[in-house]
């Protein structure tokens, strides 16, 4: 098996360019790249035999991965932006866990509507995956899991949920695991979300950005009933997002030929993140920055595996590998191997799969990388 590694080769003149002319975008972010040289190693019975070739990107995919692994977002995301009309979707999902990084949620949301008109499918939903400080601990806050169907049932289940709880408790309704909505449920949490917002209760949601792209499925479908209508209009309304509310609203009439709902100024629902599900194995869970001048995550990573047959690491809150780090994580993996230790990285972003691709990392690892959803 050929496993590939790389060291610093400023002794190594780059290899020529190519005669084929690249885009300008991309040639200028090439000349920022850093230069490494791959090593192959190839294990057999003989022994280890090194070879080396030149590290240098194959294709803007390739540059604008370890532009962003060496701290040039802003290169990197120009020249994503310049390979958006060639059907690579690795160059859109980059470009959606760039902005998330850098929690920009406004380009995600435009960059969302191009990818929906684009390909003709929901795009991701916006998740932050920024920094964020600690969140002030409420007074009182009563949670209710809504289950994988929407259904009269669940809705039953909502409705007595918020009727126990005391009218000053913040009700937090987490729709993140819902999968299917059918009409009754649909118009029953319509009812209930509508008759608590009179009522002026305070509400948290989680998951909800899913639950709206569900509901935008279904009203794209020709056999759409009104109760689904009904239910984003009421979802947009309790979050305050007055102008999809009114856009939908004369769709609705268009549709239907009745008058639809009225916006009504209220209190908008705090959007939070949903609790995180319970580990089912004995992963390592990093996060943050991976870099030469934090390398604690690589001493983590190093010490877990030294007790681990399986070792498997979890990168889901992982913003960025440093390139300049990049040796040290191989090496470390390259160890694992050596003592016959199986390894999977799963949860990371895009910018950082297509940065482990290019370093050959998938050849060491199994990779799984975070899917969009």
């Amino acid at each position: 098996m050929a496993l590939p590694f790389f060291k610093k080769g400023k002794d190594k003149a780059a290899p020529p360019p190519k005669a084929a002319a690249r885009p300008a975008t991309s040639a200028a972010a090439n000349e920022s790249v850093p230069t490494e040289t791959l090593l192959t190693m190839e294990m057999g019975g003989s022994g280890i035999v090194v070879e080396e070739t030149s590290g240098a990107p194959q294709s803007p995919i390739d540059e604008a991965a370890i532009l962003y692994a060496s701290g040039q977002a802003d290169t990197a995301e120009q020249l994503l932006h310049g390979m958006l009309n060639n059907g690579d979707r690795r160059a859109w999902h980059m470009l959606f866990d760039l902005y998330r990084v850098r929690n920009q949620e406004k380009e995600f949301e435009q960059l969302a509507l191009d990818y929906a008109m684009r390909f003709e499918t929901s795009p991701p939903v916006w998740q932050s995956l920024a920094p964020t400080a600690p969140a002030k601990p409420q007074a009182q806050t009563e949670s209710l899991e809504l289950p994988g169907l929407l259904d009269k049932n669940a809705a039953a289940t909502l409705r007595e949920g918020i009727a126990a709880m005391p009218k000053t408790a913040v009700v937090r309704i987490d729709f993140s695991r819902i999968e299917m909505i059918d009409e009754a449920g649909a118009e029953a949490c319509t009812q209930i979300l509508a008759v608590a917002r009179k009522a002026k209760r305070k509400f948290q949601v989680s998951g909800v950005d899913r639950l709206i792209a569900l509901l935008q499925d279904l009203l794209r479908a020709t056999h759409s009933r009104a109760g689904h209508w009904l239910l984003l209009l009421e979802l947009y309304q309790t979050l305050g997002q007055q102008e999809p509310f009114e856009d939908l609203a004369v769709d609705y009439a268009v549709r239907f030929e009745m008058s639809p709902p009225s916006w009504v100024a209220v209190q908008a629902a705090e959007v939070v993140q949903a609790a995180p599900t319970e580990p089912v194995d004995d992963a390592l869970r990093l996060s943050g920055e991976i870099t030469p001048a934090n390398d604690s995550s690589l001493q983590q990573l190093g010490g877990y595996a030294a007790t681990h047959t399986e070792v498997i690491v979890d990168l889901s809150q992982v913003t960025r590998v440093d390139y300049g780090s990049v040796s040290q994580f191989i090496s470390v993996l390259m160890q694992c191997l050596g003592s016959g230790k199986s390894i999977t990285l799963r949860g990371h972003n895009a910018l950082i799969h297509e940065l482990f691709r290019v370093m050959g990392i998938d050849q060491l690892a199994q990779l799984i990388p975070h899917q969009p959803r």
